[in-house]
């Protein structure tokens, strides 16, 4: 063995190695009807929820994948890695530099495949570094060998989900372990190249800003020149970006940029495009009633898609503002309800007529004026999304519950606006009555 191949040490999955994991921690399902895992609380917290995994390896068509096993270069509890194997019915291989977590990684392939399946019999976790291509795919060709299989099988795809800071507001790309600009390099000389060049699919931190993203896409075209991309925002509508990442060559998109809005266990929605901008329309003087708020999925402003998403939705000679962009309620004005189907309708939080104008925001003192003033516009239940005092907002969500408990009427929400006075600004509080 050169020292090329001393550098990675390889663990075939298998039932001593699900023993040895035991002994770190128990297997357990995160939720009703998904695998079960060995993963630590720490490790939970960094993998990809499996309801994900799953909807990424759906997206990806086998046929459109070289030949070769899918290498995933951080693979750390081995739930994406094991989701790709299972929907593109390939060969896994796994890099980790951690042992223990490699470990785990290794049973989970094992746990979670099928016994019968002669494919499972190449995959391979190696401990080490995921830079060091050389080393590692020496390392697995020998794993192979050793067991009885003489084939050397390049890699078909390359995913990486490098780790970073959990506690920075910002993410920098030099933050991320293992770094992408080497390990891109190590590895392009072992990646297959179909027709519209080697499938990689970088997970990247949701917090990253349009001048790292920018990085990024330098780092991609200078490895890969003239490969096409796909940027992808991922929300599950929890009012923030859940996952970005980069798609790259065979499993790129024919459109630069696709925005997904997740379920709990399904996509609910995809659109894909290309990027605009828009500008902000900054009122001075409160909204009409009955004309239309929408607040949207943060992701989809994010992505840049808003506004091939807004021809979709709105009427023909309706007119329509942009009146926030940023935060986790970016807010249209529109004169007309939207035209919204089971697919627009995903990036939509709410959306509703606007019925009331309040000059300040709820308080404890208030909740029964706010209510009251709700019950006379026939709303039966408001929901408080406007920015009110962490500390207080529950109570006054369910003071307001309680007080229009006995209300029948049509959901509604109240919102919140900041109007231009010139030398200042004023927030109005808006309540808005949905459909």
């Amino acid at each position: 063995m050169n020292n090329k191949e001393a550098n990675h040490f390889a663990l075939d999955p298998s039932e001593e190695v699900v023993k040895r994991a035991n002994k770190l921690c128990k297997a357990t399902s995160n939720r009703k009807g998904e695998p079960k895992f060995y993963i630590t609380e720490e490790m939970s917290r960094l993998s990809t929820p499996w309801s994900i995994a799953q909807a990424r390896a759906n997206q990806i068509d086998p046929d459109s994948l070289p030949a070769g096993v899918i290498l995933d270069a951080a693979a750390g509890s081995g739930t994406q890695l094991i989701a790709f194997t299972q929907g593109l019915k390939r060969p896994g291989l796994g890099i980790e530099l951690d042992p223990e977590v490699a470990l785990m990684c290794a049973a989970n392939m094992y746990i979670s495949s099928s016994k019968d399946d002669l494919q499972r019999s190449m995959d391979r976790v190696l401990i080490g570094d995921g830079t060091d291509a050389e080393s590692a795919i020496a390392s697995y060709w020998n794993s192979l060998r050793q067991s009885g299989t003489r084939a050397h099988p390049p890699v078909a795809m390359l995913h990486l989900d490098p780790a970073r800071p959990t506690d920075a507001q910002r993410h920098e790309i030099d933050e991320m372990q293992p770094s992408i600009t080497p390990l891109l390099k190590a590895w392009s000389t072992h990646l297959e190249t179909g027709p519209r060049g080697p499938a990689i699919l970088l997970d990247l931190s949701p917090r990253l800003s349009e001048e790292q993203r920018a990085l990024v896409d330098a780092i991609l075209e200078t490895s890969f020149p003239g490969t096409p991309r796909t940027w992808e925002w991922l929300s599950q509508g929890g009012g923030r970006i859940d996952r970005l990442s980069v798609w790259v060559g065979s499993i790129s998109s024919l459109k630069p940029v696709r925005c997904v809005r997740m379920g709990r266990k399904k996509v609910m929605a995809t659109i894909e495009g290309s990027p605009r901008s828009s500008e902000i329309t900054k009122l001075n003087k409160p909204p009409p009633y009955g004309a239309w708020i929408t607040i949207l999925d943060p992701a989809l402003i994010q992505s840049g898609l808003h506004e091939t998403w807004l021809e979709k939705v709105l009427h023909e000679d309706a007119g329509s503002s942009w009146l926030r962009m940023d935060g986790r309620r970016p807010l249209l004005i529109s004169t007309e309800p939207l035209i919204i189907d089971e697919e627009t309708e995903a990036f939509v939080i709410a959306s509703g007529e606007i019925v009331q104008h309040r000059l300040s925001p709820p308080e404890l003192s208030t909740i029964q004026l706010v209510s009251d003033a709700c019950e006379r516009a026939g709303i039966g239940k408001v929901t408080l999304r406007c920015s009110l005092d962490p500390e207080i907002h529950p109570t006054l969500q369910r003071r307001l519950d309680k007080a229009l408990k006995e209300v029948e009427g049509p959901r509604g929400f109240m919102v919140d606006l900041d109007l231009d006075r010139g030398s200042g600004s004023h927030t109005l509080y808006i309540v808005c009555r949905e459909k």
